[in-house]
């Protein structure tokens, strides 16, 4: 539960007083679910239909509670993505989904800050070569490519917090509401049974290919919804098209049961 004092020896703190570092603060890998929300299928033109797609940020993105985003003019259009993050406890390989639940330590609430200016600078078209279904032979073909080592992955990019709140507080991770507000407009209200894939099948799914260790942090795909009125573009979700460059606010993360997590921005 949401403490509005902070215990300590001689008395208490108020939680605006106190100095919040990110709950973890040196996992060995933190992974992010990719598109993973029912309602970004109608953006989606082609994408993996039998597991969920991931990519990872350091541990240096990750600040904490109240702290602020740094961006710089050239990171372009800049949006918040509410996300529910789950803390691992005990080292899992290869896990099956229930087996994967059974090695959560607690959750937390992840802003998976996201650069679209730097995503368009480090987006690739190219030529390659694939097999031909029926003759087997190899073809030239046109891919396309994007890599998130900037655009996910810069400093401060990945704000968590403000604590975790272990497994037996939350029966039901996939029965969570998520909102998200830039000030008090409300950008994204969503649900974690919303998600593509759960809990258990990601990290299950992630297990099969990278060991997760106790205090590694997986997050589980953008909550979406909220302000969706604009005429232009009326299939995006209004989270991906509220811009944190510039603003001078809050935003703030709210997920039933765990909190709230709160970031301003600071322009470099």
């Amino acid at each position: 539960m949401v403490q509005n004092k902070i215990a300590k020896a001689e008395g208490t703190y108020a939680p605006e007083d106190v100095s919040w570092l990110p709950p973890i603060d040196r996992p060995s890998k933190m992974a992010f679910l990719a598109l993973n929300n029912r309602s970004l299928d109608a953006v989606k033109i082609r994408a993996p239909t039998d597991h969920p797609a991931f990519f990872l940020k350091p541990f240096t993105a990750l600040t904490g509670h109240g702290s602020a985003v740094r961006l710089r003019q050239t990171d372009g259009l800049t949006h918040p993505e509410p996300e529910l993050g789950v803390v691992i406890g005990s080292k899992i390989s290869r896990a099956t989904p229930s087996e994967a639940l059974d090695a959560i330590f607690g959750y937390s609430i992840i802003n998976d800050v996201t650069s679209v200016g730097m995503r368009e600078e480090d987006s690739f078209s190219f030529r390659f070569f694939k097999p031909d279904a029926a003759t087997g032979a190899n073809e030239p073909a046109v891919g396309f490519t994007t890599y998130p080592g900037r655009y996910k992955a810069s400093d401060t990019f990945a704000p968590m917090g403000p604590f975790i709140v272990t497994r037996d507080e939350v029966p039901n991770p996939a029965d969570l509401t998520i909102r998200c507000w830039m000030d008090d407009r409300l950008i994204a209200s969503d649900h974690t049974g919303n998600y593509t894939w759960s809990v258990g099948d990601a990290l299950s799914h992630i297990s099969q290919t990278m060991t997760l260790l106790p205090g590694d942090v997986v997050s589980m795909g953008t909550a979406v919804g909220g302000d969706n009125d604009d005429p232009d573009a009326p299939d995006i979700p209004g989270v991906t098209r509220a811009n944190m460059l510039n603003f001078n606010g809050s935003i703030h993360i709210e997920i039933e049961r765990l909190g709230r997590l709160s970031v301003k921005v600071a322009m470099q």
